[in-house]
């Protein structure tokens, strides 16, 4: 039995409108979803990933497509019976041309799901790279010979149903059925647009059940990478929907925007929601220090710089030994050491809060302006997230007075 049928009756656009109207909001919606994950990752990571890049492609032939379509309602095409119309020439230059469209509305459209395909690979070889197994590679490379080929096939499809080629927009006399309708281009194109959507699917899923993520996220994974399979489903029903209605441009023409549509959301579904869970791939944050002199107290307070993690780690070890104490040469002597070091440390704070008073302040100085290495001593930590360390103080006398405090405080703690 042969898939070929009559051709439907002419309508006229005013009838078609809804459907243009359609095609073009849906062609609207797919371009706000891709410069809403361009914007989105651009904003998160100030550059575009690879695949990033390629889908940003798909924004052409879904572009053409849009105006394609339009054009192709207006002014009709040969897919349709002329039994009992009189045509006026304008009329049959305008199917003529409706015709030609047709041809490029199905690149476009094919070219639109590819790109889509060729973005999800090129995650999957993102995904598959932090795995370093040769086996992955191979599949990944495997996989892109696969949807090179497989769209060639398309086109091929496109282009070669009907002998000669002319008759693509032959309107009168009728050209014949496999000129009209291009059911042979529709299903190749649906046949490998399947089968390359399942492979898609099979390809990461082993790799999430055997990854060491928790059993929570596998699960949400392998449901979003499964989502494929509701453009599987729009496929297999378009298919013998169509061949049903005799191949109606008008029919085609929506079918074939509906699944755009589900591929586009599909195919953005991991890079969105990952810009609304906050994870994936971000840009590092700028770690701000407490070495400005300009902050306050209150920001210290509420927001745990270098400085502060840093003290913390060092004055958990003086909890222990007792706070250090740098003399002239460098050597950290313990607080134990004598009464006199205690007398010194008083002294020397007392010397360094008189200096900083009466310094005057250099007219090149801002709240912006780093603090020195003595002032890093003075910068306020509050009480309430660990002791207070003493500022430091430079111990009078030679190496030989620091060496028998050293001395002195070790047998004194032994």
């Amino acid at each position: 039995m042969s898939i070929y049928s009559e051709a439907p009756e002419a309508r006229p656009f005013s009838k078609d409108k809804p459907t243009a109207l359609v095609s073009i909001w849906i062609s609207l919606f797919c371009i706000a979803i891709i410069i809403l994950r361009l914007s989105g990752r651009y904003v998160r990571v100030e550059k575009l990933l690879r695949e990033d890049k390629i889908v940003a492609c798909a924004l052409i032939p879904l572009i053409l497509r849009a105006v394609c379509v339009h054009f192709v309602l207006l002014y009709g095409t040969n897919n349709v019976n002329l039994d009992g119309l009189d045509l006026t020439q304008s009329e049959i230059d305008k199917r003529v041309i409706g015709s030609r469209l047709v041809m490029a509305t199905r690149v476009f459209y094919a070219a639109v799901l590819w790109i889509i395909k060729y973005t999800t690979l090129e995650f999957f070889s993102r995904l598959a790279g932090a795995t370093r197994k040769k086996l992955h590679a191979m599949i990944i490379l495997v996989m892109r010979w696969t949807l090179g080929l497989t769209f060639l096939a398309v086109v091929i499809s496109d282009l070669t149903e009907c002998q000669p080629f002319s008759h693509y927009w032959q309107v009168t006399p009728d050209p014949g059925p496999k000129c009209r309708q291009g059911l042979a281009q529709m299903l190749t194109m649906g046949v490998c647009s399947v089968a390359t959507d399942l492979v898609l699917i099979a390809f990461p899923i082993p790799i999430i059940l055997s990854s060491q993520i928790a059993t929570k996220r596998k699960v949400l994974l392998v449901m979003l990478f499964c989502l494929v399979f509701i453009t599987v489903g729009i496929t297999l029903y378009r298919m013998p929907f169509l061949v049903k209605h005799h191949g109606s441009q008008v029919d085609r023409t929506m079918w074939a925007s509906v699944e755009i549509l589900a591929a586009t959301a599909v195919g953005n579904t991991v890079a969105l929601g990952s810009f609304l869970r906050d994870s994936g791939v971000k840009r590092k944050k700028f770690k701000g220090s407490n070495s400005y002199s300009g902050y306050s107290g209150s920001r210290s307070q509420s927001m745990p710089t270098k400085l502060t993690r840093t003290a913390v780690s060092q004055w958990d070890e003086e909890l222990e030994d007792g706070p250090p104490v740098k003399t002239t040469e460098g050597i950290w002597a313990s607080s134990g050491a004598s009464h006199t070091t205690t007398e010194s440390i008083s002294k020397a704070d007392d010397i360094r809060k008189d200096s900083s008073e009466n310094r005057p302040v250099s007219p090149t100085q801002s709240h912006d302006s780093l603090i020195t290495r003595d002032q890093l001593q003075s910068v306020d930590i509050p009480r309430t997230d660990f002791p207070l360390r003493p500022g430091a103080a430079v111990v009078a006398g030679d190496s030989r007075q620091v060496q028998r405090a050293n001395t002195s405080s070790r047998g004194g703690r032994s």
